[in-house]
């Protein structure tokens, strides 16, 4: 069962951009479920990250297809929203722009279950979920975040659940050289 967000422990989250909401109903229409990630996900966590972000990152709980792709596309388009093809998933632009991300590999049902609810059709990943997708992407800016989340947050963290998460996408040895380079216990 997805958690209920409480304005206490989810700084931002009042702030999701209208366009956004939009974006995650009419992925809803379609029977996708859309889970905010990215900078904007661990601002709204309350991350100080230091750096600014201009976009929004969703994934979605669907793997995608071509059928799916021109799905999303074709509904979007419908409602003026410009849409384009990337590798990694579709740009959407209108007067923000969202990156709507292929789902992860880790994503399954106990990622689902650990998210809270932003509204009816957007959830927010735990925050031990989105360091192991940080973990998987390995960019700089990545790393970086993750450096920053980890200070921040590791008395807060579920250890267990964290490493098992990391353990599941091979990425363990990585997270624990992390937490050694912090020198976090």
């Amino acid at each position: 069962m997805v958690q209920d967000s409480c304005e206490d422990s989810l700084s931002g989250a009042a702030n999701i951009h209208p366009t956004l909401l939009l974006i995650a109903k009419i992925l809803n229409d379609l029977g996708i479920r859309a889970l905010l990630i990215g900078a904007r996900s661990l601002i709204i966590h309350g991350i100080r990250l230091g750096r600014e972000t201009k976009d929004w990152d969703v994934t979605i709980d669907k793997p995608f297809t071509t059928d799916l792709r021109d799905a999303i596309t074709r509904e979007l388009r419908s409602r003026d929203f410009k849409v384009q093809w990337r590798k990694w998933g579709l740009l959407v632009e209108d007067d923000i722009r969202v990156d709507i991300n292929y789902a992860p590999l880790t994503l399954d049902k106990e990622f689902v279950e650990r998210s809270k609810k932003l509204s009816e059709n957007l959830l927010l990943p735990s925050l031990e979920d989105i360091i192991v997708l940080k973990l998987m992407s390995g960019e700089k800016k990545d790393i970086t975040d993750l450096k920053r989340i980890l200070s921040q947050e590791w008395h807060k963290l579920d250890k267990d659940y964290l490493y098992k998460r990391a353990r599941q996408a091979g990425l363990e040895k990585e997270l624990a050289r992390l937490v050694r380079r912090l020198s976090l216990k």
